[in-house]
């Protein structure tokens, strides 16, 4: 599948936003940098000396370069999050930042790799729909690779709203088709 169809699907979809995980791809962070383009990291201050190989929120919207940086370098998709959202830079990032760190038990807290598609599509596909749908609340719609083997890069997972606007749903971003 080539890199411009899965551009232009990603285009298409009106993404906004890349969530990074710079530990397994820093090429898009350096780009988006070196661009120009609106980078934050979502780490807490505390972890801030690890925030080159963490999440991280960069603004796309329109910035085809950015979008084609991450998926030549990041052809698995395991380092990518596409979204949209009608939330600005700091309210999403804030509200992103909150889902990276979780209270364990023992009342200690710990990291939740959820922007690693490795880790978000199992944990979405196995959350009932109310932890779900508000887990997804900050989103329009969130696009990550297609864990299954025989579906990539043939097709992303697509969480959007369902017609009624009550609750997300998982669909399928086919790239087979012509755009």
């Amino acid at each position: 599948m080539s890199i411009t169809r899965r551009q232009h699907a990603l285009i298409h979809k009106g993404v906004q936003w890349l969530i990074l995980d710079a530990a397994a791809c820093p090429e898009p962070l350096w780009f988006a940098r070196g661009a120009g383009l609106n980078a934050l990291s979502l780490f807490r201050q505390q972890d801030e000396d690890l925030a080159d190989s963490g999440p991280w929120l960069i603004a796309i919207d329109r910035e085809s370069g950015v979008i084609d940086v991450c998926l030549r370098k990041n052809p698995l998709g395991h380092g990518s999050l596409w979204i949209t959202s009608s939330l600005n830079q700091k309210a999403l990032a804030d509200e992103l930042r909150g889902r990276l760190y979780a209270r364990l038990p023992s009342g200690e807290t710990t990291r939740f790799r959820w922007y690693d598609p490795r880790v978000l599509g199992p944990y979405l596909e196995d959350s009932p729909p109310l932890r779900r749908d508000e887990f997804l609340a900050p989103f329009d719609a969130l696009i990550h690779a297609d864990l299954n083997p025989y579906q990539h890069p043939y097709q992303y997972q697509l969480w959007q709203r369902n017609e009624a606007g009550e609750s997300f749903v998982l669909r399928h971003l086919s790239l087979m088709e012509e755009i």
